[in-house]
């Protein structure tokens, strides 16, 4: 999306971008996994899938996406466990905590450009992008989606944008 918004809409629009487009893309991974995913939860796409495949999924499509969360927390989960930061060095001081690591999204791409302080930058960058690009947004995109699942399956829009009079009792009042 964000490749065709900058290679197409952007120019045809007249916008001027100062950043790359993967830089933007960085810095708002969080908006770009998550709004289409929730859009899709709500959506279910199941039922855009032939009939032949969509029948035997069709009374389960409902629990699933609202399970779609949980293979992604897994491998996330997993990841976690795994890291271990690297040990302190002159070079390169502490590693950085766990939580930090997976979920405060690097704002830059790593690339011959931004690397040539090789001192000065984690030497590291490139793996940790990628983590988060390939552990982080899917989890993201799975809470997402069973957010929108949610929402479709218990009507949360209709409930709270419906602007009906609800029933009042119809017991007589005493005058």
């Amino acid at each position: 999306m964000v490749y065709h918004w900058f290679g197409w809409v952007a120019p045809r629009l007249h916008t001027s971008i100062s950043i790359p487009a993967t830089d933007w893309y960085l810095q708002h991974l969080e908006l770009v996994t998550v709004i289409p995913a929730l859009f899709v939860g709500y959506l279910n796409v199941a039922r855009l899938l032939p009939a032949a495949v969509r029948m035997p999924i069709a009374e389960r499509s409902d629990s699933m996406g609202m399970w779609a969360w949980a293979f992604p927390a897994l491998v996330l989960a997993y990841q976690m466990v795994r890291y271990h930061p690297p040990s302190a060095s002159v070079l390169y001081g502490a590693g950085l905590p766990k939580v930090r690591y997976f979920f405060e999204i690097q704002k830059v791409m790593p690339n011959l450009r931004n690397f040539r302080d090789l001192f000065a930058n984690d030497p590291l960058q490139t793996l940790r992008v990628l983590t988060q690009m390939v552990v982080t947004a899917p989890f993201y995109a799975g809470v997402a989606y069973s957010l929108g699942a949610v929402v479709r399956k218990y009507a949360l829009l209709t409930r709270l944008f419906t602007f009906e009079k609800h029933e009042e009792s119809t017991t007589p009042s005493r005058s």
